[in-house]
């Protein structure tokens, strides 16, 4: 995914990437695992799994849009992980229901389940990342700034101006404008190196800038 996508357009890849390629995924978790461990042994085994993951992730996301709330929806994700954890559907279930949460305005919940995650992936992974992103900004908007700061400053691979972007925003908020800038100036690099185009992040900096140019002009009359 390129890094420049917002975590929404992110969640949505993430659906419309599964949307197209269910049948295959299943597909492959079956024959992989049924060439490791002998399909007529464990075929049967393993394709009931994987369908059974598939169609519990399916109807989260058929909750989702119906309007299920995000307790509900907790439910589900909770199931899923019980049967499935470790495995991707339940990774992508919680980042689901953690965004439907924080929508809900319920940030214990969408930290919970963002947390959940967490232990059960490898951070440095891109999903890892994503996971990391988004508990970030769950973190912050909580009141949990050290927290979240301590996530994004360790950076990124898969989504470096994201990272530098929440950061900014993060000491933008708390009037650290100085903190600031230099995040939002990173977050502008690392967006024009991978040729993603700058929207906010560049207003962001232009308005920082001249705020900043105005105040050592002040200083110096």
């Amino acid at each position: 995914m390129a890094d420049h996508l917002q975590e929404e357009e992110q969640l949505e890849a993430i659906s419309q990437w599964w949307q197209e390629n269910r049948t295959s995924v299943i597909a492959a978790v079956v024959l992989t695992l049924g060439g490791t461990i002998g399909w007529s042994q464990y075929g049967d085994y393993t394709s009931e799994r994987a369908v059974a993951a598939a169609n519990a992730y399916d109807s989260l996301l058929q909750e989702i849009e119906s309007g299920e709330s995000a307790e509900e929806l907790a439910l589900i994700s909770a199931s899923l992980r019980q049967t499935h954890d470790g495995e991707t559907f339940a990774a992508f279930a919680s980042l689901q229901v953690a965004a439907a949460a924080v929508g809900a305005g319920d940030l214990v919940l969408a930290r919970a389940e963002l947390e959940s995650v967490m232990a059960s992936v490898e951070l440095d992974s891109t999903l890892g990342q994503l996971v990391q992103l988004r508990l970030a900004r769950v973190m912050a908007a909580s009141g949990d700034d050290t927290s979240a700061i301590a996530i994004l400053e360790q950076g990124s691979d898969s989504f470096p101006a994201s990272y530098a972007q929440a950061l900014g925003d993060i000491h933008l908020a708390a009037g650290r404008e100085a903190d600031a800038l230099l995040a939002y100036q990173s977050a502008q690099t690392e967006s024009m190196a991978l040729g993603g185009q700058l929207g906010l992040v560049d207003l962001k900096v232009r308005g920082l800038s001249l705020r900043d140019a105005e105040d050592s002009s002040e200083v110096s009359q």
